[in-house]
């Protein structure tokens, strides 16, 4: 799931942002990530440090002057040592239970500056991130994300950050149906969230919530005979069976078991 907090351009994003990681922190809640933080010489901006979240450390990022060689982004040059250290978090972030990314520009846009060891984070269904991404970039940027799943944040709005604390300490699970059990589940897929550590049973519980569909998919507490469930394409482990764990961004699939001669 990404999460995209936009904004115009200093519009207190970054502010937010700032509190939104104290509330994260205080929940227990595994954080990577960087914030982008303005720097100031005298009344103009001279460029932007990067603030890492996990090491509470800053070292320039952006700044008005550069070597003819590196990046640049508007009036900015991207300082090599910044973007490395950008790329350190993001990779180290595969071990954390979300990442925040402050932001995403006309660089990335591009295919430069963060893109190139962020892309495969966005289009991994396991992770949970949050970027920033100003108003004016929004449209373009969401066409690059396609068809991840996302979910709009105001930045003009402080309590919008707050109500995603659930949907990280959650899972999130895809159910699948096939042949008659769409007709049943008036679905293709479905997408349920569950409690971290949640087991196959609890999954089919919470959309088995008519005894019509119960009846189909369990005898007694069991599953029934002519029913298949896989998860990730895989059959269910003998040893678990219906108490088999499921992570975040599973798939389960359900569909009749087929016969012929």
């Amino acid at each position: 799931m990404i999460f995209i907090l936009s904004g115009e351009v200093e519009s207190g994003k970054t502010t937010v942002l700032q509190n939104f990681v104290a509330e994260i922190r205080a929940q227990k809640i595994r954080l990577d990530g960087f914030l982008s933080l303005r720097v100031m010489d005298g009344n103009e901006t001279a460029g932007y440090d990067l603030a890492d979240i996990q090491e509470g450390e800053s070292r320039p990022f952006l700044r008005r002057t550069g070597a003819d060689d590196w990046q640049k982004v508007g009036p900015y040059y991207v300082l090599p040592g910044g973007l490395a250290q950008a790329e350190k978090i993001i990779r180290r972030s595969r071990e954390t239970d979300f990442l925040i990314v402050d932001e995403i520009g006309p660089l990335e846009l591009e295919g430069k500056g963060l893109w190139p060891f962020l892309k495969n984070a966005l289009f991994n269904e396991r992770r949970r991130i949050l970027v920033v991404v100003r108003k004016s970039l929004l449209r373009e940027f969401l066409k690059n994300l396609a068809p991840v799943r996302i979910k709009m944040i105001d930045g003009a709005d402080a309590g919008s950050l707050g109500k995603i604390v659930n949907d990280i300490k959650n899972i999130s699970v895809k159910i699948k149906f096939f042949a008659y059990f769409r007709e049943i589940f008036e679905a293709k897929e479905k997408d349920v969230l569950l409690s971290p550590g949640a087991r196959l049973r609890e999954v089919l519980d919470l959309i088995c919530d008519t005894p019509v569909r119960r009846a189909e998919i369990f005898a007694v507490d069991e599953l029934k005979q002519h029913l298949v469930v896989m998860i990730n394409g895989s059959g269910l482990p003998a040893a678990t069976g219906l108490e088999t764990g499921l992570k975040d961004g599973d798939v389960v699939s359900i569909f009749p078991l087929m016969g012929g001669g």
